[in-house]
């Protein structure tokens, strides 16, 4: 799908960066709800479990200090398997999240367009994290993911990736 880029450094086979055809770029609007969805799904995921935890610590008696260190060390790990297991598995395994999916979205390998593995999802991931946390950074992936006519952020260059309109 994206084995010919054109000089100009865009996807040789789209004229317009914007649309909804299948197969052309994904802007930034339906990335950012789709990353709204994401992020409703993350905080069901994480929180809940660790609100159930916390009335059993307290159900069983535990005390105070014991029981935000076994909290606190479940909390750290929850999170991090989350992070390193959520987008990347699903963008690895499905193609897309299920925010994208909703949104009929899909990361693909800018070169071919197959789906990228997990390394490269991971990767994807955490760059992504970075980008989004240093407001610097946010604001030129943005306008990078807005303004350029393959529509790649900081963090899809950086693992080779691009969103497109699923097929």
């Amino acid at each position: 799908m994206f084995d010919s880029i054109s000089s100009g450094g865009g996807l040789g086979r789209f004229q317009a960066a914007s649309g909804t055809r299948p197969g052309s770029p994904a802007g930034l609007m339906p990335r950012c709800a789709a990353t709204a969805v994401d992020l409703v799904i993350a905080v069901a995921v994480i929180l809940v479990p660790l609100v159930g935890l916390d009335r059993i610590l307290t159900a069983a008696g535990v005390a105070d200090g014991d029981a935000r260190v076994v909290w606190r060390a479940t909390a750290a790990l929850w999170v991090a398997a989350f992070l390193l297991l959520y987008s990347p598995l699903s963008v690895s395994r499905w193609g897309a999240t299920p925010g994208k999916r909703a949104l009929r979205l899909e990361v693909v390998r800018f070169a071919t367009g197959d789906r990228i593995g997990y390394g490269s999802a991971v990767a994807r991931h955490l760059t992504n994290l970075v980008v989004t946390g240093i407001p610097a950074l946010c604001v030129a992936n943005v306008s990078s993911i807005n303004l350029n006519t393959d529509r790649r952020g900081m963090h899809d260059r950086a693992s080779g990736s691009a969103v497109i309109h699923r097929r």
